[in-house]
């Protein structure tokens, strides 16, 4: 009898056209914004990531006008393969930094609950397209044939043999010139960088609300437009 596999979570990718063209600009550019951040906030272990050291704003540099072009175009065709109607919607990239992961460098698990939908994208990648450069991570956390909470414990090896119904992560090896795109709301990490060189990345986080001109229906799922709000007058 065959299984169906519903809800199934959607992970856009795409290798971008003149990626290798843009390469040197972007890693030279990334590399500057690190030299200029702020001190280093976080430990040895974890990558350098701009949204902690001042350079969360790149999509407002002209030097990454490339990148953000083909998220823009990217981030449209996954919605519309989702169903959405994106002439009923406007998008805004909220924040955007740079990652640089040198040797053994991680970044825990966390979800972007602020935005909506978020990508990455792959600059510069030593030994690309191998997990043992930094798996890009997504957590299972809603568990949907998790039968009996824990089961698939370590303590326990009550689960013999793992497929698409019972993993509790998936893992994307890292592509030079690919750009990924996922719901914010996932869980999600990337493992420690295990080839002994740097590898750079760009971070996005978009939000999505109403279109400008939209069905006003929509306010009670999406928030109106910017345009349309009034920020507090604070003494």
């Amino acid at each position: 009898m065959p299984i169906e596999p519903w809800f199934p979570l959607a992970i856009y990718y795409a290798d971008l056209e003149n990626a290798a063209e843009q390469k040197d600009s972007l890693v030279s550019n990334v590399l500057k914004l690190e030299k200029e951040s702020y001190k280093k906030r976080i430990d040895s272990d974890i990558a350098w990531t701009g949204d902690f050291h001042g350079a969360g704003h790149i999509h407002q540099d002209p030097n990454f006008a490339w990148i953000v072009k083909q998220l823009e175009t990217h981030t449209l065709r996954f919605l519309e393969e989702l169903g959405i109607d994106i002439s009923k919607i406007d998008l805004y990239i909220q924040r955007a930094w740079p990652v640089v992961s040198r040797a053994d460098q991680a970044i825990p698990p966390h979800s972007h609950h602020t935005a909506h939908v978020s990508a990455v994208y792959y600059i510069s990648v030593p030994e690309s397209g191998t997990l043992k450069s930094g798996a890009f991570t997504i957590y299972n956390d809603a568990g949907m044939n998790e039968i009996i909470a824990g089961l698939g414990d370590e303590h326990t090896n009550a689960i013999n043999r793992k497929n698409p119904f019972n993993y509790e992560e998936g893992y994307y090896a890292p592509t030079e010139g690919r750009l990924l795109i996922f719901p914010s709301k996932q869980r999600h990490g990337v493992e420690a960088n295990q080839t002994g060189e740097t590898r750079i990345s760009l971070s996005f986080d978009i939000v999505i609300t109403s279109a400008e001109n939209g069905d006003p229906g929509l306010y009670e799922f999406l928030s109106p437009p910017p345009s349309m709000w009034k920020k507090f007058e604070q003494n």
